[in-house]
């Protein structure tokens, strides 16, 4: 499974064993979207992975920095630096995610 994994993906399954075994850092987003449809992860599955991938290296997950930094988008940066600087937790982020789906 793991070789089919691998070649579906375009690597190698050593390349793939090292990674899940810690040996190295997560990859990039577009290999990270590879396995993601190799393994045919849905998008709560998908979100996890990329979180995963995230955490592993330290940064944020790979698909938010485009918009974290979209210079269209500065308040996405004021807003979690306030976040930060209040030392606001999950709970505050936990209604912000429930007002933005009242407005769908």
């Amino acid at each position: 499974m793991l070789k089919d994994i691998a070649n579906a993906m375009g690597v190698t399954a050593t390349y793939l064993s090292d990674i899940i075994k810690g040996r190295r850092n997560p990859p990039e987003m577009k290999l990270l979207e590879k396995i993601a449809e190799a393994l045919r992860l849905d998008e709560t599955e998908r979100t996890e992975l990329l979180d995963f991938a995230g955490r592993e290296r330290a940064e944020a997950a790979p698909d938010l920095p485009d918009y974290i930094m979209d210079e269209n988008l500065p308040h996405v940066r004021i807003a979690l630096r306030r976040a930060n600087s209040r030392n606001l937790g999950d709970d505050f982020w936990k209604k912000v995610v429930e007002e933005m789906d009242d407005k769908e």
